[in-house]
């Protein structure tokens, strides 16, 4: 499975218009859609990364939307932040992010940010950017009580919308 077609996922919650104005229709998705759409993105890039999520719960964050000039609605419109741990000796760190970053330019995404593991301080961090869908994602070195043997899956969603609610003009 490649990561568009889990990217697809997301399908017809993304809006098509050309232009990005303040009242163009929003991606439509209940909270728990996109909970559970993140939890299978970041399975996903785990099984390119060649490992699992842990057993540690995600981080799971609805926070609201607000515009470029400050302006928000109350039609319950959210984004989701959602991160997922895997657990990968730092040594394996790069060898992960380069597959991940592969994984991203092989399927259009625009790779906004590459670092190599350098012991003991530098984390490895991969960001990119879908050229459509308006998410952020971000693979990211991980310090924990062990170390870094850890990296988080990072998803920020774009504005979204539940289904059935009227979308306010702003």
């Amino acid at each position: 499975m490649t990561l568009s077609v889990v990217v697809g996922l997301l399908g017809g919650c993304v809006s098509d218009s050309k232009e990005k104005g303040k009242n163009d229709p929003l991606p439509r998705m209940d909270r728990s859609e996109a909970k559970d759409w993140a939890r299978r993105f970041t399975e996903h890039v785990a099984d390119v990364m060649g490992v699992r999520v842990n057993s540690r719960n995600p981080d799971v964050r609805y926070v609201g939307c607000i515009g470029r000039d400050g302006e928000s609605a109350t039609d319950s419109r959210y984004k989701l932040l959602y991160t997922a741990w895997v657990d990968l000796p730092q040594e394996r760190h790069n060898e992960a992010g380069e597959k991940v970053r592969k994984m991203f330019e092989r399927d259009g995404y625009d790779v906004t940010t590459f670092r190599r593991y350098e012991s003991p301080n530098v984390s490895m961090i991969v960001e990119a950017r879908p050229k459509k869908e308006g998410f952020f994602i971000s693979v990211e070195s991980a310090a924990s009580g062990k170390g870094f043997g850890e990296m988080g899956i990072g998803i920020d969603s774009p504005c979204l919308i539940p289904g059935g609610v009227k979308q306010e003009k702003q």
